[in-house]
C-alpha cells in the first residue's frame, strides 16, 4: 500500500522538528556553560591583575615617604653633623603617625650599626635608647643592602618580625625598606596584615596567596593563614599536589579548577595569588536547566505539531504541481538538444575550436579548424599542441603562455601556426582552462580566428615605416647640413645641422630660398650653378660665402644633385671650420712635440746631474767615513782623559779654583757630547747605503736628520719632536720605538729633504720667535704617521696638485723641483705614502708607513 504524500511530509516535517529542538537545546547548553566559565576566567584574571596593582601602589606609597624623609632638611642635617637627633625622633614619629602601617624606622651606619630608632609599642612611639641600639651587620639582608647605589632602594620579602634574632610578640608580619644615603641607611618596617587583608578581600571567595616555598601566607580558611609558622604541614604541595610544582615555578597557570598569577616583591621574592573557579555556580546552573528542559521540549513539540499540520497541505498540492512541470520540462529539453546539436554542427563547420586536456594532448577539434589547417582529425587527436605551433615561436615564449594558463587564467594572444603542407598562418587565440566540480584544471578550450592577411599588411606597413624611420634618422643626424629645395631654390625641407650651420630654425628655413642666405655679390654665380646643375645633373664642392642669421659670413662648402624626378635638388653643405681646426691642431701638436722633446733632454741632463751627484756623495760618503774614524780615536782618547781628570778635581779640598774647573768640566762635557753625536750622525750616514729593507726604529731615523741639519736648522727656526724642543745635547735615539721595515738611509735622506725645504721656506719669515717647525710621529690603525708641519704660509694652490711631479718647485731662486720626486719614490718603495696639504696657514708632509711587530 502506497503512503500518500501527505503523511510523508507530515512525519519527516515532525522528525525534523524534534531533531532541530534538540540540536537547539545541546548548543544553547554549551554556549551558556562555556559563556558562564569564560565570565569566571575573566573575573578571576582582573582581579589578579587588580591585587598586583594593589600591591605595586602600596610598595609605590613607601618609597614616595621614604623619599619624602631623605630630602628633608631635618634628615639631611642630621646625617651630616648628627646633632638635631631629638628633631629626628620627632621627625620619624609624625612620619610614622600618618602611616600607621610603619612599626619601625630607624638609621644605621655604613658598618650596620643603628644610630636612631623609633618603634611602635602598645604604649605608642617609643624611642630606643641608645644601649639597647644594636648592630645589624650579620643580618641576612645587611650584605644585600651595602652592595646599593646612592638612592637606590631595597625591600625584603614578608617574614616575621624579630629583634635580638628573637621573634617578637605580639607576632608582626613584615616587609623591611632599605634606602641606601651618602651617610649610611635609612630603615623601614613595615606591618603587611593591612595589605595582605586587602589583597585577599579582592574576589575573596576561594582565594589564596602562597610564599615562594609553598606555604600558605593567607587561606580561605583564616586557621591555615601564616602556615609556615602555625601548621608547617598545610602547604600548597597538599592542596595541588600535581600541580604544586607547575604553580611554583610559573609566573601564571590556568588549569579547570584554578588561576595563579606570581606577584613579585622585589626582583627576586615574590608571593603567588592563586582562585579556584566556583563550581557552585556551575552546580545551580545545571540544576535551573534541568527543571525547564522537560518543559521545553513539550512546549517545543507542540509547535512542531501545529505546524507540521499548517504546512503540509500546502507542500503536497506544490508537488504535484511541480511533477506537471517536470513532463513539461522533459518535453522542452528534448526539443531544445536536438536544436543545441543543430547548432554545434554549425559551429563544427564554421567556428576554428580545439579542445585539450591539462597536458596539452589535443582530444577534441572542429571541422572548420582541419579544413583551415590541412590536417584530418585523426591526425590530430592524440597529438600534442605543439605540433601546430610555428617554429618562430621561441620555446621560452610557448612555456610562458602555458604557465599562465596553468595558473587558471584566459590568455588571449596571437599566435604563428604551421600547416600540414608547411606554409603558415596567424591565427587570434582565446584560450580558457576547464575546471572540474572541485575546481581543478582537467583541460582548455580554443577559440581561433584568421587573422593571417592582417598580419601580412602589417609586416609590410612596418618594414615601410621602418625604412622611413632609418631615412629620417640618416637624414637628421647626419653631419652636414643637407636639404631638399625646388629648381627656384626654395626650401622644402632641411635638417637639424642645415638649422644649426646657418642660425635658422627649420621653420624659417622652410619660407626662405637660397638665395636668401648666400652673399649678395654671389647670387649672379649661384643663379649659374643651379642652370648648369639643371644641365648636368649635380655640382660639387664649391666653396661660398654664406650669411649668417646673425650677419656675419660663413665659409661653406655645398654640393647639388638632381632628383630622378628632375623637380628638385638635394642640396649639402659641410663647414670648412674642421679643416681649420685641423690645421689648428696640427701646428699645437709640433709645439707640443717641441715641448716633449726639451723635457726628455732635461731628464736626460738631470739624470746625468744626478749620477754626478751619487759620485760626489760617495767620495764625500769615503771622506765623511774616514773623517769619523780619525776623530773618534782622539775623541775617545780625550773623553777617558776628561773622565780622569774629573776625579782628580773632585780630590781637591773646596775652593774657589775647584768651583771654576767644575762649572768648567761641565762645558766641556757638552762640547765632547756634541762632537760626539754629530760624528755618530756623520758615521751613519755616510754607510754604504744598504737596499734590504730591515727593522729599523723610525724615531731614531727622525734623530739622525735633525742631527744633520742642526747647524743650518738653529740658524732658522726652532723644531719640535712630538712637542719637545730638539736640542742636539740631549739626544736618546731609543727614547721611542716606532718600528718600520724599510731602507734605513733612504728614510733618512726622505727627512732630511722635508726638513730642509721647509727651513728654506721659514727663512722667508722676517720674525725669528715666530718661526717654528713641528714633526709629530704616533701609531694610527697599524701604520706609523710622520707628520712635518710649519707655519711659512703654506704651498701655492696652483702646484700643490702637481708637487711631486718632477721639475715643479716652489722656490724661485734654486731647486730644480726633483727632490720630492725622489722622497715619494723612496716613500713608495718602502710602501708607504706620503701626501701634502695647507693647514693653519702653512704647509703640512705626511707621511705613513706599515708598521711592524
Amino acid at each position: 500500500m502506497r503512503v500518500p504524500f501527505y503523511i510523508k511530509i507530515f512525519l519527516a516535517f515532525m522528525l525534523f522538528s524534534f531533531i532541530l529542538l534538540l540540536l537547539f537545546t545541546l548548543l544553547f547548553k554549551n554556549f551558556y556553560e562555556m559563556d558562564l566559565v569564560k565570565k569566571e576566567h575573566q573575573n578571576i584574571k582582573e582581579s589578579l591583575i587588580l591585587k598586583q596593582k594593589i600591591f605595586d601602589e602600596y610598595i609605590a606609597s613607601i618609597n614616595t615617604q621614604m623619599m619624602a624623609i631623605h630630602d628633608s632638611k631635618i634628615f639631611n642635617e642630621f646625617m651630616q653633623n648628627k646633632t638635631n637627633e631629638d628633631e629626628m625622633v620627632d621627625f620619624f614619629k609624625l612620619m610614622m603617625q600618618s602611616n600607621n602601617d610603619v612599626i619601625q624606622m630607624k638609621i644605621l651606619s655604613f658598618t650596620g650599626k643603628e644610630i636612631i630608632r623609633v618603634n611602635k609599642t602598645s604604649q605608642g612611639l617609643q624611642k630606643v635608647s641608645a644601649d639597647e641600639l644594636q648592630n645589624k651587620i650579620m643580618q641576612d639582608y645587611c650584605k644585600e643592602v651595602r652592595a646599593l647605589q646612592t638612592g637606590e632602594m631595597w625591600y625584603s620579602n614578608f617574614d616575621v618580625n624579630k629583634e635580638r634574632g628573637e621573634i617578637s610578640y605580639p607576632i608582626t608580619f613584615v616587609m623591611r625598606f632599605v634606602l641606601k644615603t651618602h651617610k649610611g641607611f635609612l630603615s623601614v618596617v613595615v606591618n603587611v596584615n593591612h595589605i595582605l587583608d586587602k589583597l585577599h578581600k579582592v574576589y575573596s571567595h576561594n582565594s589564596f596567596i602562597v610564599d615562594n616555598e609553598g606555604n600558605f601566607i593567607l587561606h580561605k580558611d583564616a586557621k591555615y593563614h601564616w602556615s609556615k609558622y602555625f601548621i608547617s604541614n598545610q602547604t600548597l604541595y597538599k592542596l595541588y599536589n600535581k600541580e604544586a610544582k607547575q604553580i611554583l615555578t610559573s609566573d601564571s597557570v590556568v588549569s579547570e579548577e584554578f588561576m595563579s598569577q606570581r606577584i613579585y616583591i622585589n626582583s627576586q621574592d615574590y608571593m603567588i595569588v592563586l582562585t579556584q573557579f566556583d563550581k557552585n555556580a556551575y552546580e545551580s546552573y545545571f540544576k535551573t536547566f534541568k527543571e525547564y528542559f522537560l518543559t521545553l521540549l513539550i512546549v517545543g513539540f507542540i509547535i512542531a505539531v501545529i505546524l507540521a499540520l499548517i504546512f503540509s497541505e500546502p507542500i503536497a498540492k506544490l508537488n504535484k504541481k511541480t511533477e506537471e512541470d517536470n513532463k513539461n520540462l522533459d518535453l522542452t529539453i528534448k526539443k531544445n538538444s536536438e536544436e543545441l546539436l543543430e547548432s554545434l554542427n554549425i559551429i563544427d563547420k564554421h567556428v576554428m575550436s580545439i579542445r585539450m586536456d591539462k597536458e596539452g594532448i589535443i582530444t577534441e577539434v572542429s571541422s572548420a579548424f582541419c579544413d583551415f589547417s590541412g590536417f584530418s582529425k585523426g591526425e590530430l587527436l592524440g597529438h600534442h599542441h605543439k605540433m601546430l605551433v610555428h617554429p618562430d615561436m621561441s620555446k621560452e615564449e610557448y612555456d610562458g603562455l602555458w604557465k599562465i594558463l596553468k595558473q587558471g587564467k584566459t590568455f588571449f594572444t596571437e599566435l604563428k601556426g604551421i600547416k600540414k603542407d608547411g606554409g603558415f598562418y596567424w591565427v587570434e587565440s582565446h584560450i580558457e582552462p576547464i575546471f572540474d566540480e572541485y575546481g581543478d584544471i582537467v583541460g582548455f578550450n580554443a577559440i581561433r580566428n584568421n587573422i593571417t592577411d592582417k598580419k601580412i599588411i602589417e609586416n609590410l606597413y612596418s618594414d615601410i615605416n621602418y625604412q622611413v624611420q632609418q631615412y629620417n634618422a640618416i637624414f637628421q643626424n647626419a653631419h652636414s647640413g643637407i636639404g631638399l629645395i625646388d629648381l627656384q631654390g626654395n626650401f622644402k625641407k632641411v635638417n637639424f645641422m642645415f638649422s644649426e650651420l646657418l642660425g635658422y630654425s627649420s621653420s624659417e628655413l622652410l619660407h626662405m630660398s637660397c638665395f636668401d642666405i648666400v652673399h649678395k655679390n654671389s647670387k649672379n654665380f649661384l643663379h649659374k650653378i643651379f642652370i648648369e646643375a639643371q644641365e648636368i645633373g649635380s655640382i660639387s664642392n664649391i666653396e661660398k660665402i654664406f650669411m649668417h642669421k646673425e650677419g656675419m659670413s660663413i665659409h661653406l662648402e655645398m654640393s647639388l644633385n638632381l632628383l630622378p624626378d628632375k623637380n628638385y635638388f638635394v642640396v649639402v653643405v659641410n663647414s670648412l671650420e674642421d679643416k681649420r681646426k685641423l690645421q689648428e691642431l696640427n701646428q699645437n701638436l709640433e709645439l707640443r712635440i717641441k715641448e716633449e722633446v726639451q723635457k726628455s733632454r732635461q731628464k736626460d741632463q738631470l739624470h746625468q746631474q744626478e749620477q754626478i751627484e751619487n759620485i760626489k756623495l760617495k767620495s764625500i760618503g769615503s771622506l765623511a767615513a774616514g773623517i769619523t774614524h780619525e776623530i773618534n780615536t782622539p775623541l775617545t782618547y780625550v773623553k777617558g782623559n776628561f773622565e780622569m781628570m774629573g776625579y782628580d778635581i773632585e780630590d781637591l779640598p773646596p775652593s774657589e779654583i775647584k768651583t771654576r774647573m767644575q762649572e768648567d768640566s761641565l762645558r766641556i762635557k757638552e762640547g765632547i757630547n756634541r762632537i760626539a753625536n754629530i760624528v755618530e750622525s756623520m758615521r751613519e750616514i755616510s754607510q754604504s747605503s744598504n737596499e734590504a729593507k730591515e727593522k729599523v726604529n723610525i724615531y731614531s731615523t727622525i734623530i739622525t736628520a735633525l742631527t744633520m741639519t742642526y747647524n743650518r736648522s738653529k740658524q732658522i727656526s726652532r723644531i719640535y719632536l712630538n712637542h719637545k724642543l730638539f736640542n742636539i745635547d740631549d739626544i736618546n735615539k731609543n727614547e721611542l720605538q716606532f718600528m718600520c721595515e724599510v731602507q734605513k738611509q733612504r728614510v733618512e735622506q726622505v727627512w732630511i729633504v722635508i726638513i730642509n725645504n721647509a727651513l728654506d721656506e721659514l727663512a722667508h719669515c722676517e720674525d725669528y720667535e715666530k718661526r717654528v717647525l713641528n714633526i709629530f710621529i704616533e701609531e694610527q690603525n697599524e701604520e706609523i704617521v710622520i707628520s712635518f708641519e710649519d707655519n711659512a704660509g703654506g704651498i701655492k694652490p696652483e702646484i700643490l696638485k702637481t708637487l711631486f711631479e718632477p721639475f715643479i718647485s716652489s722656490k724661485t731662486h734654486s731647486g730644480m723641483g726633483v727632490g720630492l720626486n725622489i722622497s715619494k719614490k723612496i716613500i713608495e718603495h718602502q710602501n708607504g705614502k706620503i701626501m701634502a696639504f695647507n693647514k693653519n696657514n702653512g704647509a703640512v708632509f705626511e707621511v705613513r708607513l706599515k708598521k711592524c711587530e
